[in-house]
């Protein structure tokens, strides 16, 4: 007969593992991380609805942004534990190194890097870097273009991941960028959209993405890869969540990538969204996910993050930041 471990044999083997502070391992041996909610956090706004381990995370280290609830409430996969530790902020030069190579590489052609100022052939100029050390807010609510690089993003082959609190790496976007890459304004970002057919063989009906970078001709890709995927993973992909919506992020001025046509969203029957699964006043926002790392990988050959890989996460929500997975170009 098989003894229930103790809860200081779960301790025990917690740190075994490695695990970061606030980990526990949960009698299936499945891996529960706790999380603290942010401090401003992102309201949900209205939807378009026309179309596990932490080990690396602290190697590493050293706004989630829906629109609705989810047609189906998500099973709760994770239970309250102690808050995890916090990531540091990044910010004022902590991630340059060659940040501006991967920027320029990521679009080729749209602007140059001429001192300390971003200059695209409009001469619109946007500063690099500001020198300023951030907090996380401020990261999300005053970041120049070298704090998009804060935090690192790590790719499906790392596998399953629990983030660290506030490590969110591709919710820190420098709007006056998004907008010269894409279109400053609503009208202008119609005039590049394309309507892609989103696995079709499933009925997943269309996905309106910008052509801007070849995104939609990306986004084309994705749906042929993922059609082909097994049959277990069909249920993640169709109906869809969404693509271009021009709209601000609610309770802030900023736009959604949703606005520039960059941003997809699968099925929000199997999403979790942190700010959905309600964590108590002052507590814990244990992560949760349902999407299948085989799907995400997919995204990611093809230059989408995941919001599966944010502190608060966002796991229908894809966006192209190419310059955050450097390998998806070769």
């Amino acid at each position: 007969m098989r003894r229930r471990p103790t809860l200081a044999r779960i301790a025990l083997a917690a740190a075994l593992a490695g695990l970061p502070a606030g980990a526990a391992m949960a009698t299936d041996g499945a891996i529960v991380v706790a999380q603290a909610p942010e401090a401003n956090p992102i309201r949900p706004t209205q939807r378009n609805t026309n179309n596990g381990g932490g080990n690396f995370w602290q190697r590493l280290t050293g706004g989630g942004e829906r629109n609705a609830a989810p047609t189906t409430p998500a099973p709760a996969t994770a239970a309250p534990a102690p808050a995890a530790q916090s990531a540091p902020a990044p910010g004022g030069g902590a991630a340059s190194g060659n940040a501006a190579k991967r920027l320029l590489a990521a679009y080729p052609g749209a602007f140059t890097i001429s001192g300390n100022a971003v200059v695209f052939p409009s001469g619109e100029r946007i500063v690099f870097d500001d020198g300023r050390r951030k907090s996380p807010a401020e990261l999300l609510t005053d970041p120049d273009v070298e704090d998009m690089f804060a935090y690192p993003y790590p790719p499906a082959a790392r596998g399953q991941l629990t983030p660290p609190r506030d490590h969110d790496p591709g919710r820190v976007r420098n709007e006056a960028f998004f907008r010269a890459l894409y279109g400053s304004s609503e009208g202008a970002v119609r005039g590049t959209l394309k309507s892609v057919p989103w696995v079709p063989r499933l009925g997943g009906g269309t996905m309106n993405v910008t052509t801007r970078f070849g995104v939609a001709d990306k986004v084309a890709a994705i749906s042929d890869d993922l059609q082909r995927l097994p049959q277990r993973f069909h249920k993640y992909l169709a109906p869809t969540g969404g693509s271009f919506l021009w709209r601000p992020i609610a309770g802030t001025n900023r736009l959604s990538v949703h606005s520039f046509g960059a941003a997809i969203d699968i099925n929000t029957k199997f999403t979790n969204y942190w700010r959905w699964d309600k964590a108590p006043a002052g507590g814990v926002i244990p992560y949760r996910n349902q999407i299948p790392i085989e799907i995400v990988e997919v995204f990611e050959r093809h230059c989408f993050i995941w919001g599966g890989r944010w502190y608060h996460y966002d796991t229908m929500h894809f966006e192209y930041r190419p310059e955050l997975l450097p390998g998806c170009r070769q």
